[in-house]
């Protein structure tokens, strides 16, 4: 009941006119499901931090460093560290949760972000290079219909000692992403179409590729 009745006064902080082109048109805009995205990510650091307490734990007991009495009291300690550490994090989750949202134009995807100030990542069509779908543990345990569109470009990789490693833009635990992926795909491919063979300039007589995309529909 108070999850539910949280959801309902949630006000996402919606600010892409700060970034939108006077003749940029928005197809698909909206936010992450609030349950992976913030109770999910939330899960995880607990998670996270009761495994690293058993494994501290059990290493301490197995050196006899006390026994069991300093293991409990190890244990208390973290413990003591870890439910502000957990909070802290609870509140910067949910911050980002209301500051975060999603948008597909006619020209780019547009990531908005940020806790203080309001961040921007803006991806061209023509640069993509790969996108994908990932459909996450807590977006099947919380959520109906929830996952993540991950989109990369030839920016998007660092080089590490092993290679490259990919660091996509991700749109997370949005609503319907399979439908969200088709749509991002069609416009996309229209997009990248049009830039090679722009309708606009060719004349009647070249009968060659025609994209169906029409920036004004």
């Amino acid at each position: 009941m108070f999850i539910n009745n949280l959801m309902n006064n949630l006000k996402i902080m919606r600010e892409l006119d700060k970034v939108l082109d006077s003749n940029e048109k928005v197809f698909w805009e909206g936010a992450p499901n609030f349950l992976p995205f913030v109770v999910g990510r939330t899960l995880l650091i607990l998670l996270i931090a009761i495994i690293f307490i058993v494994v501290v734990v059990l290493n301490a007991a197995s050196k006899n460093f006390g026994g069991g009495l300093l293991s409990l009291l190890l244990a208390i300690n973290i413990i003591w560290i870890g439910v502000p550490v957990l909070l802290i994090a609870s509140i910067f989750l949910y911050l980002s949760y209301k500051r975060t949202y999603y948008a597909i134009t006619n020209k780019r995807v547009i990531i908005q972000k940020g806790i203080i100030g309001r961040d921007f990542q803006i991806v061209d069509f023509d640069k993509i290079t790969n996108a994908e779908v990932n459909i996450g543990v807590f977006d099947k345990l919380l959520s109906r219909s929830s996952g993540s569109i991950l989109i990369s470009t030839a920016g998007t990789f660092t080089y590490g000692k092993h290679g490259p490693i990919p660091r996509p833009y991700v749109l997370s635990n949005i609503p319907n992403p399979y439908e969200v992926f088709k749509f991002f795909k069609k416009v996309a491919h229209s997009v990248k179409t049009d830039i090679e063979y722009p309708n606009v300039y060719r004349p009647k007589t070249n009968l060659g590729y025609r994209t169906s995309y029409n920036p004004k529909k």
